[in-house]
C-alpha cells in the first residue's frame, strides 16, 4: 500500500500547489512526471488486478503469436490490436511486462493529454483519475481502456473542431482494441442530447420501461447468437454470467448507486447548465448519457461495462463545476460542489471495502490491488489469487 500512499500524497501536493495556490514553476514538468509515475507503477506490477491475472495466463496460450508470425489479416477476431500488442510482448525478453508497459503508456498518456486540453484544474483532475479510475483502467479493463484512449483522442476532434471526419479518422483503432469498441462509432450522436423541458418526461418514460429492458436485451442477444462473431459471443457470455446477467441489486445497492453516482453527476450537470459557458456545455450531453447508462445498469448489469467510457468526462465535469463562481438559488455553487465531490470520493472508496468472496475468507475488493507486488520480487498476493480463482 506504501506506493499508492506516496502517489496520493504527491498528487495532493500538486493539486494544492498548482490548482489552489496557482503556482507555475515546473508546472508542466510535474504534470508529466505524475503521468510517468502512474505508467511505471502500473507497468511494473506483478499479478495485481483480477483481469491482469487472466490476461497473464491467456498470454501464454498459442492464440497469441510472436511478432514474426503475426499478420493483420490473421483470424484474431475483433481484438486484433490487442493481439498485436501481445505479439510484441511475446517477441520481447520481458514478455507480458512489455504488454503492461505499452498498455499503461497508451492509456495514461491519452487521459493526461485529454485532461490537459479540457480541464480548468488539471491537477485536481489527475487526482480524481487516480482515485476513481486508474486502477480499473490499468489493472482491470486493460483492452477496453486502450479503446477508451483512442476514443478520447477522437472526442477531442469532435469537441475542438466539430469534425466528424477527424473523429472517425482517430477513433478507428478503438474498434480493433476491444470487442465492444464498435460502440464508439455511435458516440457522436450523444452530442445531440440537450437539457430542455422534455428531459424530465424522457427520464420518467425511461424509468417506466426500465423493468422490461432485461427481457428486451436478452431477446436481442439471442438474435445476435446466430451471428458467428466475437461481439455476439461475448455479449451472450456477459448476459449469461452471474456478474453481468440478471440484476441482483438490492434496495440498499440501488440507493448506494444513486448516491455515489447519479446524484453527484446530476448536480454537476445542473451547475454546468446554469453556468451557460460554451466550453463546459459540450460535456453536458455526455453526463446526461452517463446517467441514462446508470439507470440501465440498475436493471441490466451488463451496462456497467460502459461506465468506463464516461468516467473521464465526469471527472472533467467535476473540475469545471468547482471552477464556477456563481450562485444558484442563493447558495454558493463551489461549496456545494465540493461537498458532492467529497461525498462521492468517500462512497466510492467505501465500495472497495465490500466483500469480494465468500464469508469464509471475507476478502474485500481492495484486496485485488493491495498489497502492491512488483516484477522485481514477483511475490504472489494470496488474496487476489483467491479472488481470481473463485470467480
Amino acid at each position: 500500500m506504501g506506493i499508492y500512499l506516496v502517489i496520493l500524497i504527491y498528487l495532493l501536493f500538486l493539486f494544492i500547489r498548482y490548482d489552489m495556490c496557482l503556482g507555475s514553476r515546473y508546472r508542466s514538468v510535474n504534470y508529466w512526471f505524475a503521468c510517468i509515475l502512474l505508467i511505471l507503477v502500473a507497468a511494473l506490477r506483478y499479478r495485481i488486478g483480477f483481469d491482469t491475472i487472466n490476461y497473464m495466463e491467456s498470454f501464454e496460450s498459442p492464440f497469441y503469436p510472436r511478432l514474426s508470425d503475426f499478420s493483420f489479416s490473421g483470424d484474431y477476431g475483433n481484438d486484433i490490436l490487442w493481439v498485436f500488442i501481445n505479439a510484441i510482448g511475446k517477441s520481447s525478453p520481458w514478455g507480458f511486462y512489455t504488454v503492461q508497459f505499452i498498455q499503461a503508456a497508451i492509456v495514461n498518456i491519452a487521459v493526461f493529454w485529454f485532461i490537459k486540453r479540457h480541464s480548468p484544474k488539471q491537477f485536481f483532475a489527475i487526482l480524481l483519475f487516480f482515485l476513481f479510475q486508474w486502477w480499473n483502467y490499468c489493472f482491470e479493463a486493460m483492452r477496453e481502456s486502450i479503446a477508451i484512449a483512442f476514443y478520447l483522442f477522437a472526442l477531442d476532434a469532435l469537441i475542438c473542431k466539430n469534425s466528424l471526419k477527424h473523429y472517425y479518422l482517430r477513433v478507428w483503432p478503438a474498434i480493433f482494441a476491444h470487442t465492444f469498441g464498435f460502440v464508439t462509432l455511435f458516440f457522436p450522436l450523444i452530442r445531440y442530447l440537450k437539457i430542455n423541458k422534455y428531459l424530465p418526461v424522457i427520464f420518467a418514460l425511461f424509468l417506466v420501461v426500465l423493468f422490461s429492458i432485461s427481457d428486451l436485451v436478452n431477446t436481442l442477444v439471442e438474435g445476435m447468437s446466430i451471428m458467428e462473431n466475437a461481439a455476439s459471443a461475448k455479449a451472450t457470455k456477459y448476459i449469461e454470467s452471474d456478474i453481468y446477467g440478471e440484476s441482483t441489486l438490492s434496495i440498499a445497492g440501488i440507493i448506494a448507486l444513486i448516491l455515489s453516482r447519479m446524484v453527484p453527476i446530476a448536480y454537476i450537470t445542473f451547475v454546468l447548465y446554469r453556468n451557460k459557458d460554451p466550453k463546459t456545455d459540450v460535456f453536458i450531453p455526455y453526463l446526461l448519457c452517463y446517467m441514462f447508462v446508470i439507470l440501465l445498469r440498475m436493471e441490466m448489469p451488463i451496462f456497467f461495462r460502459f461506465y468506463n467510457y464516461f468516467e473521464v468526462m465526469m471527472i472533467i465535469g467535476m473540475t469545471q463545476a468547482v471552477s464556477v463562481r456563481t450562485k444558484v438559488g442563493g447558495y454558493n455553487v463551489t461549496a456545494l460542489t465540493w461537498i458532492m465531490i467529497i461525498g462521492m470520493i468517500v462512497l466510492r472508496n467505501y465500495e472497495l471495502t465490500q466483500p469480494e468472496t465468500d464469508s469464509v475468507y471475507d476478502y474485500k475488493t481492495y484486496n485485488r490491488y493491495i498489497p502492491y507486488n512488483s516484477i522485481f520480487t514477483e511475490d504472489y498476493n494470496e488474496e487476489s489469487e483467491y479472488i481470481f480463482r473463485s470467480k
